[in-house]
């Protein structure tokens, strides 16, 4: 069977990249899936490189060029977006997959399925409608990026654009899911969507790959008293969650006696929330930790008092299933598909997004309650290593590709 990938990373073809805080679950799946004879890979993804093909242990990879952003890039927007699309289909023509799977809807590789006889299922990440409509935090808005300091100019103006931005391209991914006819998916939240936009679609339920330091470690959550640490691995946009932070670890100061810090990963700079926010990360015991190592994450997660979730709209994050198979009672916001995987709040608390006094709480009784936090812990590390199994992945994967053909 020849399957082709376009990803929205390149996955192994750069495997000691640092985005993502060093690793990816689609590099994860593709070790799964390059260890099955039966699958002959190819991966396509947008990266600058003369090169039309490169082939490395029996995967043969496809760099797609990107235009440089740029005044001129920007009026040629109509014509760079045709150039992508007859690049996609000549990458489909030289491999000549039996199946293609594309990695995420709200990318512009769906446009593909108008276009191929070849079937397209679409594998779905995030979701640009219901993300769009949770963009910003409370009280935050598009006029903050004209008076707020703390951005460069670039975030400045990306802000600026986002919420048409964001509106522009969920009309475009509601066109791609009605152009497509499978989907796979992991969250009650994702197979919704799919059923609102496209009731005659089908889905296939495929669980996430996650990296393999979670995976093979020996090391695994324990209670230790003393000084509370609270983690958490958060990405850029503005509805990751990092108001809600700095709202929490300030009553934490105020309403409670926890000697605590919390350690922010992903992210090397939160000026910007500070001054909207008027909190300082510093004097709430907020430290920022920028990108950080798989095995950093582990030895950071091992060690926590608990983790936290904040983000406004989420799928099913790998940042929550990982502490969750390390066993770090976890804490977080009831949005998206976040329910499914904390089994509606039993391998794990829930709670509202943007409720600072709710999550302070929880933080504060989670921390001091020993029981809790190891009968959570029990849970978590037992639901996910049923869910991320790699054998239990790779079947259903396998199972999907099949039933696709064969229909």
């Amino acid at each position: 069977m020849k399957v082709l990938w376009f990803s929205v990373t390149p996955s192994l073809f750069t495997p000691h990249g640092i985005m993502h805080n060093a690793g990816g679950w689609i590099a994860s799946l593709q070790k799964l899936v390059m260890a099955e004879p039966s699958v002959k890979l190819g991966v396509a993804f947008h990266y600058n490189n003369c090169d039309f093909k490169y082939s490395k242990d029996g995967v043969d990879y496809y760099p797609i060029p990107t235009p440089r952003h740029g005044i001129t890039s920007f009026l040629c927007k109509k014509k760079h977006s045709e150039e992508a699309l007859q690049y996609y289909l000549k990458v489909i023509e030289e491999f000549n997959p039996d199946i293609i799977q594309i990695f995420g809807s709200e990318n512009d590789f769906g446009r593909i399925c108008k276009y191929t006889d070849k079937p397209v299922v679409i594998h779905i990440q995030g979701s640009m409608p219901p993300y769009c409509n949770a963009l910003f935090p409370i009280e935050m808005n598009t006029f903050d990026f004209f008076f707020t300091k703390g951005l460069p100019l670039k975030r400045r103006l990306i802000g600026l654009r986002s919420k048409a931005s964001f509106a522009r391209r969920a009309e475009i991914e509601i066109d791609t899911i009605k152009s497509c006819k499978y989907f796979m998916g992991r969250t009650d939240w994702d197979k919704g969507l799919i059923e609102l936009f496209h009731p005659q679609a089908e889905y296939f339920h495929v669980d996430e790959a996650l990296r393999d330091s979670f995976l093979s470690t020996i090391k695994h959550w324990q209670w230790h008293d003393g000084k509370v640490s609270i983690v958490s691995v958060i990405s850029s946009p503005w509805y990751k969650g990092v108001d809600l932070i700095l709202k929490t670890a300030k009553l934490l100061k105020r309403f409670t006696d926890l000697n605590f810090e919390w350690n922010i990963y992903g992210i090397r700079d939160i000026r910007f929330f500070e001054n909207k926010y008027k909190i300082k990360a510093t004097d709430v015991c907020v430290n920022i930790k920028g990108i950080a190592s798989k095995d950093e994450l582990v030895d950071a997660l091992c060690n926590a008092s608990c983790y936290v979730h904040p983000s406004y709209i989420d799928n099913s994050p790998n940042s929550v299933c990982e502490p969750q198979i390390l066993g770090v009672p976890v804490v977080a916001t009831n949005v998206g598909g976040v329910s499914t995987i904390l089994d509606n709040g039993n391998a794990g608390l829930l709670v509202p997004a943007n409720a600072p006094y709710e999550l302070a709480n929880l933080i504060n009784k989670i921390c001091r309650d020993k029981d809790l936090a190891i009968s959570m812990s029990e849970k978590e590390r037992t639901l996910a290593k049923t869910r991320h199994d790699p054998k239990h992945i790779l079947k259903q994967l396998l199972s999907t590709y099949n039933k696709i053909l064969q229909a």
